[in-house]
Order: C-alpha cells, then structure tokens, then sequence
C-alpha cells in the first residue's frame, strides 16, 4: 500500500473527496493521513459489495482531524480510496 501511495498510484472514490473536503483535507492531505496508518488502526478485512471476489481492508484510525473509518482497495495496482469520518 505504502508503494503504491509513495508512487502516486491512489484514486478517490466520490465520497472520499466530499468527505475530506468538509474535513479540510485535500488528496495530498488525505494520502498523508494513509501513510500514517499503522497495524493499530486495522479493524477488518472484506469482500466489496459490488464483487464478493475483490478484498479490502478498512482501518479505523484517529487523526488530528478525527476519527475516521477509511476502506483500501488494490485494482489493477491502484489504491482506490473509500474515507469518511465515523
């Protein structure tokens, strides 16, 4: 995940951006509070609700900026971003 944040390879879904526009943060905002996240801030893995074969991982992390519920999905070696406050 870190590469793949490192390399710029990171896409927000819809949501993501609302979400972290009324928290003040921008991608690059939002692309710092992932390269913080730590084993801690892991809650669970899950299948999407679009395709049961597609895995994600969702981190329950508190920031600076709250505590946020934050869902990581790898397709075709992009991060694709699912990030609201919980």
């Amino acid at each position: 995940m870190k590469a793949l944040l490192l390399a710029g390879k990171m896409e927000m879904t819809f949501g993501a951006y609302s979400h972290a526009a009324m928290m003040g943060l921008r991608w690059i905002g939002v692309r710092d509070v992932l390269a913080r996240l730590e084993p801690g801030d892991f809650y669970k893995s899950m299948t999407t609700y679009e395709d049961h074969r597609v895995w994600q991982d969702v981190y329950r992390p508190v920031t600076p900026h709250g505590a946020l519920y934050v869902k990581l999905t790898v397709t075709d070696e992009v991060l694709v971003v699912s990030f609201k406050p919980r």
